[in-house]
C-alpha cells in the first residue's frame, strides 16, 4: 500500500520527544550550521569561485538563509523544552515540513557520528565494550529518526548534493578527500561489535541463522539481514507443523490456533486457560507481524542488534513448543 506523506503545512498538534531526543537535534542543527559556515569560508578563499556568486544569486536561490532558519528554529526548540525543564519528555508541535528538517540534520548528524565511531575503531586496543556501547546508541537514533514516530513516513529535506538517506550497500571505507575528512554521503558502520550476544539454544536454529548472520555482517550486506528472519521463522512454523502433525498447508496464523486453541488444543503448555490463549496470541502474533513481514516484502537493512533479538525470541518460541503436553485425540 502506498503511503501519501503529509504536505509540509501540515502541523502535528502534540508531540512528545524524550529531552535526550531533544539534545541530539540540538547538537544535529549545530553540526549542520558548522558545515554551512566552514563552506562559506571556503568559498570566500576562492576569488574564482565566489565570483561566480553575485548579490543577485545570493538572493534569488536564498543563500545564508539555511543557516538563519536553522539558528531560529534551534532556539525555538530549546525555548520549548526549557518550559518544563524538570521533565523527562518535551512535548511540542511542529509541522511536517520542521520534521522532515529535524530528520534530515539528524542523520547528517549520525553519518558524522558513524565517521568518528570508525576512526576510533581504526586506533589500536580499543575496548570491545566501549564499540558496543557506541555501536547500540547509533542503531537506537538511526531507528528513531529513520522509521519512529512522526519520522517514519517523512522525508528528509535534502541538505547535501545528492543527499540520501543510506547508501545502497554498506560501504565500510567511505571515500575521503585529500585531507581526511570523509563523505558523509556514503559512510557507514563497519560490522557491530556485539558484547554478550544473545545465546542462541536451539540447534537448528543456531545452524541455519547464526552462519547466516555472521556471513551478512563479515561481508557487510547488512540489507540482506531480513532474510535470517525469514529463515528462522520458516523453522519455527516447520518446527510447529511437525510438533501438531498438521500436513493441511493453511496459514501460519491457522497453525497457532489449530496448536493452541483452547478448547481443542494439539499442544498444551499451561492448564490455566488465560495462559494457555496468551500462548496462542503470542504464536499468532509472530507469525502475524515478524514472519509476514520477511516473507512478503524485501525490508532493507534490519540492525544486527535487532536480528539477533528476533533470533532470540524465536529460541524461546521453540522451547514453548518442546516443552508442551501434546494432546492426542480423544477416541
Amino acid at each position: 500500500m502506498e503511503i501519501i506523506e503529509n504536505h509540509d503545512g501540515h502541523v502535528y498538534n502534540w508531540i512528545m520527544f524524550e529531552r535526550e531526543t531533544v539534545d541530539f537535534v540540538l547538537r544535529a542543527i549545530d553540526f549542520y550550521v558548522s558545515l554551512l559556515s566552514d563552506e562559506s569560508q571556503e568559498l570566500a578563499k576562492d576569488p574564482d569561485l565566489a565570483s561566480l556568486i553575485t548579490e543577485d544569486t545570493r538572493r534569488e536561490l536564498g543563500l545564508g538563509r539555511d543557516k538563519e532558519q536553522a539558528n531560529r528554529l534551534k532556539e525555538w526548540i530549546k525555548r520549548e523544552s526549557e518550559k518544563r525543564d524538570d521533565s523527562y519528555h518535551v512535548d511540542i508541535s511542529m509541522s511536517h515540513g520542521t520534521v522532515r528538517f529535524i530528520k534530515a540534520v539528524s542523520l547528517l548528524y549520525l553519518a558524522k557520528l558513524k565517521s568518528k565511531r570508525n576512526r576510533l575503531a581504526s586506533r589500536p586496543n580499543v575496548t570491545a565494550l566501549t564499540l558496543s556501547a557506541l555501536d547500540r546508541e547509533i542503531t537506537r537514533k538511526e531507528e528513531l529518526f529513520s522509521s519512529a514516530g512522526v519520522f517514519k513516513n517523512a522525508s528528509p529535506v535534502p541538505l547535501l548534493a545528492q543527499y540520501r538517506e543510506a547508501p545502497d550497500t554498506e560501504i565500510t571505507d567511505a571515500p575521503s578527500r585529500s585531507d581526511g575528512e570523509v563523505a558523509l554521503l556514503t559512510v557507514s558502520r563497519p560490522r557491530p561489535v556485539l558484547v554478550d550476544s544473545i545465546e542462541i539454544l536451539d540447534h537448528e536454529l543456531r545452524s541455519r541463522c547464526l552462519d547466516l548472520f555472521n556471513q551478512f555482517q563479515e561481508s557487510g550486506q547488512s540489507d540482506r539481514n531480513d532474510t535470517v528472519v525469514a529463515e528462522a521463522s520458516r523453522i519455527l512454523e516447520n518446527r510447529l507443523r511437525a510438533a501438531t502433525s498438521c500436513t493441511d498447508g493453511g496459514a501460519a496464523k491457522q497453525l497457532a490456533t489449530f496448536a493452541f486453541n483452547g478448547q481443542k488444543p494439539k499442544l498444551r503448555v499451561s492448564p490455566v486457560p488465560s495462559e494457555q490463549e496468551a500462548a496462542q496470541l503470542l504464536f499468532m502474533g509472530t507469525f502475524g507481524f515478524i514472519r509476514n513481514q520477511v516473507q512478503h516484502k524485501l525490508l532493507g537493512s534490519l540492525p544486527a542488534e535487532r536480528v539477533l533479538q528476533v533470533l532470540g525470541w524465536i529460541d524461546y518460541l521453540l522451547s514453548v513448543i518442546e516443552q508442551a503436553e501434546r494432546v492426542e485425540d480423544a477416541p
